[in-house]
């Protein structure tokens, strides 16, 4: 079930005229996951992200990048500590290999960072492998 504050729609491959050259290994639509984060204390902003067959692409207000789809290993769930204040924040992982892990997302609620992981999981066709030091939340 998806959380309140997070929402999925996909994109077909003809819609994606900002971006010609996505889906083009195998036709496959985009999913998007539009994420809203509104921690205490502070303002909250919306995390964006695209899944297609080459590449996740984030973006959080200006900021953004994009990883390989191909190169990612496992994602994984992780707790974090502090972004802002003291709170407990979880993180979304990409492992890739021969790199460091890349944090996809950060957000102070563990259910919805799994949620993202288990849509970017199925979207990819990764397994979902339990990797050290990971936070198991269901």
């Amino acid at each position: 079930m998806c959380p309140r504050n997070v929402s999925t729609e996909t994109i077909s491959t003809e819609l994606r005229l900002r971006t010609p050259y996505r889906g083009i290994e195998t036709g496959k639509e985009t999913l998007r996951i539009r994420v809203n984060v509104a921690p205490r204390g502070c303002d909250p902003f919306a995390v964006v992200i695209d899944v297609d067959d080459l590449a996740i692409e984030v973006h959080e207000g200006a900021d953004g990048f994009v990883l390989g789809s191909g190169a990612i290993d496992a994602l994984f769930v992780v707790e974090r500590q502090p972004r802002k204040g003291f709170m407990t924040w979880f993180g979304v992982f990409a492992r890739r290999r021969g790199r460091a892990d890349r944090l996809v997302l950060e957000t102070p609620e563990g259910r919805v960072a799994r949620f993202v992981e288990r849509q970017i999981e199925d979207w990819l066709g990764l397994d979902d492998e339990p990797v050290r030091g990971e936070v198991r939340i269901d």
